[in-house]
């Protein structure tokens, strides 16, 4: 059958899917820690020893938890020796070599702790080596994460992880993808980081219910798509609920909509904004246009603020933008941190220069993410982005 973009498996399963070949593929790689030109070091090969033998009693059910875990603390320092002295010698990218592999090694064994110790010294070698941020490491760094989300999942099956160090573990996680976007950003070739970092901390994001995070860093990996199957997942406002404030559903889509909007990527603004449309069938776009303008009974919902938006920044209609921002305040109030966002789009399409006291903000807010006169009353069904009908 012929595919279209949302023709797609569910990105839970293929997350999932990722997850369980990356680990067979850590596995096979990870047999030998360090690259061939440093497999005869006598260094190296004790850390070998001490994996090799960690995760045989760890698996010996003779033999008590306590010491594999003592013996794989010994390797995590061993290998912290080892980063210190590539440091000292100028070379992040043997660091990364023989520490990545120590950390895939410690997450097959559930040490989750310390693989996550280990790991942000690992990047902040890379950082204070000034190195390149490569392909090579960066698909590294995907294996780790997916790994990473294995041994979570292995450790909350046994249930002998409380819900608060679950959560604790997963954000410390999330916290070191942030590092390397950073890192990427600063030493990759993409300005604002590698758009697979970006997916990786969306993802984990969401897992943890910091939707807001999670809707940025979708917007940064240029992924539209899953932003629609993450919002479909929510419930929509009952038909009978008071229609002010809105559900988070369509919150979160004016968020995403800004997002793209303030990354100048009106592709796959109108992309998110159409395949939400065409998956929420229990309204009428088109009617709810409609009622956004009518002036005794006016609704002003997230989905047509959003198609307006859209439809005015591809028009550069200044006075329209301003009159659309006011029509939408109520809503917009709620989100102060949207702001920045909004002024940013005005900036951008509209020529619009913010106060002195926004100029901060803007700054901040593209930090974070590396991180008219005039009044038209009114649009028309018309700027609903091409292809609705």
């Amino acid at each position: 059958p012929v595919s279209t973009p949302y023709a797609i498996m569910s990105a839970a399963a293929a997350r999932r899917r990722k997850q369980l070949m990356a680990k067979q593929l850590s596995q096979e790689s990870s047999e030998d820690i360090a690259a061939e030109s440093v497999s005869s070091d006598p260094i190296i090969a004790r850390l070998n020893a001490l994996l090799k033998e960690s995760a045989a009693k760890r698996t010996d059910p003779n033999s008590p938890s306590e010491d594999a875990e003592a013996i794989s603390y010994e390797a995590v320092q061993l290998a912290q020796s080892q980063v210190r002295k590539c440091v000292k010698a100028g070379d992040g990218k043997m660091s990364f070599d023989i520490v990545s592999d120590v950390i895939i090694q410690l997450l097959h064994n559930t040490y989750i702790g310390m693989a996550s110790q280990l790991a942000n010294q690992m990047v902040d070698a890379l950082t204070e080596t000034q190195t390149e941020a490569s392909q090579e490491i960066l698909s590294k760094v995907e294996m780790i994460d997916a790994v990473y989300k294995a041994a979570l999942d292995e450790k909350n099956s046994k249930n002998d992880v409380l819900e608060e160090e679950m959560d604790r573990l997963q954000r410390v996680h999330v916290t070191w993808l942030f590092k390397m976007i950073k890192y990427s950003s600063d030493f990759g070739t993409v300005r604002l980081g590698d758009k697979a970092l970006h997916l990786m901390t969306a993802h984990a994001s969401w897992d943890l219910g910091d939707r807001e995070v999670s809707i940025l860093h979708y917007a940064l990996a240029e992924d539209p798509i899953n932003i629609v199957e993450r919002l479909m997942s929510l419930p929509p406002n009952p038909t009978d609920a008071p229609h002010f404030p809105a559900a988070a559903r369509d919150a979160l889509l004016t968020r995403a909509v800004l997002s793209f909007l303030a990354l100048e990527n009106l592709r796959d603004a109108n992309i998110l904004v159409k395949a939400f449309i065409e998956k929420d069938t229990t309204r009428d776009a088109k009617q709810l246009a409609t009622v956004y303008l009518d002036k005794e009974k006016k609704q002003a919902t997230h989905v047509t603020f959003c198609c307006a938006m859209l439809r005015i920044c591809e028009t550069e209609a200044t006075a329209l933008y301003q009159w659309l921002l006011r029509s939408f305040a109520k809503e917009l109030n709620l989100y102060p941190d949207l702001q920045p966002y909004t002024t940013k789009i005005g900036r951008i399409y509209f020529g619009i220069e913010p106060p002195p006291s926004m100029m901060s903000m803007m700054e901040n807010m593209m930090a974070m993410m590396g991180g008219g006169a005039g009044g038209a009353g009114g649009f028309s069904p018309a700027m609903f982005p091409p292809g609705f009908s």
